[in-house]
């Protein structure tokens, strides 16, 4: 059996990129890279796509890990994604990780791809890259880890037997749905798993932050607002304290003919759902809230905390100027000078799942 990595300190810190825009990616990894993050990490959508992205930032960066989150598997045959990733790998001096992921069934449908049942067919995946990596002669560098989606439970257990680490989505800081439906799986497919290279898990977690600390939470609203109207994320909500507010949101973007903004639904998301699933306030409100989640998780197992954009409903602008401000609240430059500060972040370094 493998067992998660133990983190001794304060977790890995980094950033996606959840947005569709393009252009600022690169000037915003170089000031990620600049304040000390350890990681970015790329998204793909239907008109964007996740490896070209890290590749533009890998080769415009000198050390910060470069990573896709996501990619989606189905829409390249595992040979193919092999030699790409492979690739991006030399080109970055081997700081490159491959996120992949199924996608939900609409994503899928927007591509016309099948990739069903989605776990199998992601363990396969796994397995076929490994494959094509060892039969590479030509890599002359170390294989990228690779790293999937995983918020539930099936697809989780199948990512800790199959993968290097799994990427828990924003949703999954439900503690309902953590505690009661994935770290279980997580044991599972770690108790599954051969002998290897100590598991990681990396949580993302919607941050936002503003001066205006209700502007930095109208913002996470919108963000969970998008989440929680997919249909597919239903079994996530399912017996949690929120169950009724994801109803109530799906239920408005139908009604709308799925025409309203996420601006306009998010007056849906509560005061107590925005606490429990995002770090978003002023500027000294979202580092207390990062030190408590990073000490909590890191008791779970989780080795990397990524602060997630929120892209739902904001400008160019407002999108550069809030990863900016994580940039420069969150990187571990300004968490050291917290810590100072208030003497935080000390205490038990277990990992509950491992146990």
């Amino acid at each position: 059996m493998s067992e998660l990595s133990t983190a001794t300190g304060p977790l890995r810190r980094s950033l996606v990129f959840a947005t569709d825009e393009l252009e600022p990616l690169v000037h915003l990894a170089l000031r990620a890279e600049e304040a000390g993050l350890d990681r970015v990490w790329t998204t793909e959508y239907v008109h964007r796509d996740a490896v070209a992205r890290a590749l533009a930032i890998a080769l415009a960066t000198k050390r910060i890990g470069v990573a896709t989150g996501i990619a989606y598997a189905f829409t390249r045959l595992p040979l193919a994604m092999a030699g790409l990733a492979a690739d991006v790998q030399r080109m970055s001096g081997g700081r490159f990780a491959l996120g992949i992921s199924s996608g939900t069934r609409g994503v899928r449908r927007w591509y016309g791809a099948e990739f069903d049942p989605p776990a199998p067919s992601i363990g396969a995946y796994a397995d076929a890259l490994r494959a094509a990596w060892a039969e590479n002669t030509a890599l002359e560098i170390q294989a990228p880890k690779i790293y999937a989606a995983a918020l539930n439970p099936i697809m989780t257990r199948t990512v800790a037997r199959t993968c290097d680490g799994a990427l828990l989505h924003a949703l999954a800081l439900s503690r309902t749905h953590l505690h009661e439906r994935l770290l279980p799986a997580l044991r599972q497919g770690l108790d599954e798993r051969s002998q290897g290279a100590p598991f990681e898990m990396a949580a993302w977690c919607i941050t936002s932050i503003d001066e205006d600390e209700e502007r930095a939470r109208e913002l996470a609203r919108r963000q969970l607002a998008f989440y929680l109207s997919t249909p597919s994320y239903s079994t996530v909500t399912a017996g949690t304290p929120w169950d009724s507010v994801a109803d109530d949101v799906r239920s408005a973007f139908d009604e709308s003919g799925r025409k309203a903004s996420w601006g306009e639904l998010s007056s849906l998301i509560p005061d107590a759902v925005v606490d429990e699933l995002t770090i978003s306030g002023s500027p000294a409100v979202a580092r207390e809230r990062a030190l408590a989640l990073e000490q909590e998780l890191r008791a779970l197992g989780v080795t990397e905390l990524v602060f997630q954009l929120a892209g739902a409903d904001v400008s160019t602008t407002e999108l550069i100027a809030s990863c900016e401000r994580i940039a420069d609240e969150l990187a571990p430059g300004a968490v050291s000078e917290n810590q100072q500060a208030t003497g935080a972040l000390a205490g038990d370094t277990n990992s509950e799942v491992s146990k």
